[in-house]
Parts: structure tokens; C-alpha cells; sequence
């Protein structure tokens, strides 16, 4: 079985149990990606830091999710790994969900290169993000739906794309500069 099957055994093993707790991981299995990205969006109206590194942060986690889901859908279109129910008979599945490939974690991937993306600019509501994206990638095996590597792999992917992005801050800076506050009303930047 393995490191990863032995670690989602632990994992899984819990589900099934406490009513209130499985609702709790439901949720963070299939929307706390959506609360991640309303709070990315609202980072760029609170007003503490530069206003420059507070949008660059916005741009920066936004292009650094959909980096990391574009080469998520690139490994998936070359390897293929069965997610834990298609091949086991004792997986406690929570959620519905399509057999398809299970490595990588998309909402892992896009759960940390969200939180990476922002806290490379405004580390407090990084923690923040990152939290909520280890909430997610813990709930996603919790649920039954990935092994351990699936999310942790995603995660080195979705930290690694928001690297590559900081990479690229001169651009994201001349695009504040030149585009967005030439177009934004002032209040709304």
C-alpha cells in the first residue's frame, strides 16, 4: 500500500463519523476555494500596504492559479493516477465526483498558488490563504476523493507557479502603472 495509502487510510478513516465534522470537510472540499478567491478580491480594497504591491498581489495570485492549473492539466494529459475510490472498496466517500485523474489536486493547485501569490506580496493575508489551502488539501482526502501526494504535489506545483510569476513583477508593475490606473477610477485602486 504505501506512504500514501497508509497516510489516507489515517486521513479517511475519520470521515464517516461526526455528522457536523463531514459537513465541515464537505465544504472546505468543494467551496472553500471560492471563499480563497473572494478573499483575494477583497485584499485588493483593504488598504494597508503600497496600493502597488496590494494589486500586484491580486494579479500575481490570480496569474499564478491559473499557471499552476494549466500545467496540472498538462501532467494530466501525460500521467494518469486512479483516485483512491476507483481502486478501493473501503474509501469513505463524502462528495460525488468523476473517476478521472486524481494527481494533481486541482483545487490544491489552485488553493496554494493563491495563498503563495498573495503572501510573496502581503504575507498576512498569505498566512491566511495558506491555511485555508492546507484546510482544503487535508478535506480533499478526508472526502475520499485524492491520496496525500495528490494535494502535496499540488502544492510544491501551486507555490512553485506563484515563484515564477513573482518572477515576472516588473511586467505585473508596468501593467499597474500603464493599464490598470489609467482605467480604474481612483477609489476603486
Amino acid at each position: 500500500m504505501g506512504l500514501n495509502g497508509s497516510i489516507f487510510d489515517g486521513i479517511n478513516d475519520l470521515a464517516g463519523r461526526v455528522t457536523v465534522v463531514d459537513d465541515l470537510m464537505k465544504f472546505a472540499a468543494e467551496y472553500l476555494i471560492f471563499v480563497m478567491a473572494a478573499i483575494v478580491v477583497a485584499s485588493w480594497f483593504v488598504r494597508f500596504g503600497t496600493g502597488e504591491n496590494r494589486r500586484v498581489a491580486v494579479y500575481s495570485s490570480v496569474i499564478a492559479a491559473v499557471l499552476a492549473l494549466v500545467i496540472g492539466k498538462v501532467i494530466t494529459t501525460y500521467y494518469t493516477h486512479p483516485r483512491p475510490f476507483v481502486n478501493r472498496t473501503d474509501v469513505v466517500k463524502l462528495i460525488s465526483h468523476g473517476s478521472d485523474t486524481s494527481f494533481p489536486s486541482d483545487h490544491a493547485l489552485a488553493a496554494f498558488a493563491l495563498a503563495a501569490g498573495m503572501g510573496l506580496y502581503r504575507p498576512r493575508f498569505g498566512i491566511v490563504l495558506l491555511v485555508l489551502a492546507c484546510v482544503i488539501a487535508f478535506a480533499r482526502v478526508f472526502v475520499g476523493v485524492h491520496y496525500p501526494g495528490d494535494v502535496a504535489g499540488a502544492a510544491v506545483i501551486g507555490i512553485a507557479a506563484a515563484v515564477v510569476v513573482r518572477l515576472a513583477r516588473p511586467i505585473l508593475i508596468w501593467i499597474d502603472l500603464n493599464i490598470v490606473q489609467r482605467v480604474v477610477p481612483e477609489p476603486l485602486r
